[in-house]
């Protein structure tokens, strides 16, 4: 709870730091403070620490390259990108769609910047009916593999917690389709690879367990 009371108090902070810049201009106190916690964050490696860091390190170079071209969505593509690239180091999807939704955000803004946006916005209208008019096949279900994978989900949330760790500390976003789709336990023993041993029995009697639920 202190951690999260920490972190929020920091945030207050940075932003009045960033919005009203005294000594020094938003982008390098955004900048500042992300060296800040993500040296922090090696150090002590306390959940949230580096996501914050790197929102502020992305905001920073995006916020530095608007102020130097005037334009103001580099400061979107700057914080989408970092979170893009995060989410590949670590595996998580989330993070990978979120960065990649607030860079093309700051794409489509840096359209409207440029005075190209009616041109693209032609196109995507085109585009648009071309996918309606051609339809598509629905996708398939796998009413097992959605059970599996939330009892997972809710397996590593619940893990992180009690343990004090990241959720990709306990299993990266990367490994839970797979563990979801394994159908027996050596299946299950070889997924997560020797530096989760201990995880194994839990998830073993998590998956099976889910396969026998009608």
């Amino acid at each position: 709870m202190r951690g999260y009371l920490g972190l929020a108090l920091f945030w207050v902070g940075a932003v009045y730091l960033i919005l009203t810049h005294p000594f020094l201009p938003g982008w390098a106190w955004g900048l500042l403070l992300a060296v800040l916690l993500l040296e922090l964050e090696r150090r002590y490696r306390i959940p949230g620490m580096q996501e914050s860091g790197v929102l502020l390190f992305g905001w920073g170079v995006g916020a530095a390259l608007a102020d130097a071209t005037g334009l103001f969505s580099l400061k979107l593509v700057g914080v989408g990108t970092a979170l893009l690239a995060l989410g590949w180091v670590r595996g998580e999807d989330g993070l990978r769609y979120l960065g990649a939704a607030l860079v093309v955000a700051g794409g489509l803004v840096g359209l409207f910047e440029v005075g190209a946006a009616p041109w693209v916005a032609l196109l995507l209208v085109a585009a648009g009916i071309w996918l309606l008019l051609r339809g598509g096949e629905p996708e398939g279900e796998d009413p097992e593999f959605e059970r599996r994978y939330r009892r997972l989900l809710a397996w590593r949330r619940q893990k992180a917690e009690e343990r004090g760790l990241r959720v990709d500390e306990v299993l990266p976003d990367a490994l839970l389709p797979e563990l979801a789709r394994a159908q027996d336990r050596e299946a299950i023993e070889r997924a997560p690879g020797p530096e989760r041993e201990e995880w194994v029995e839990e998830l073993a009697a998590l998956l099976l367990e889910a396969q026998r639920v009608p």
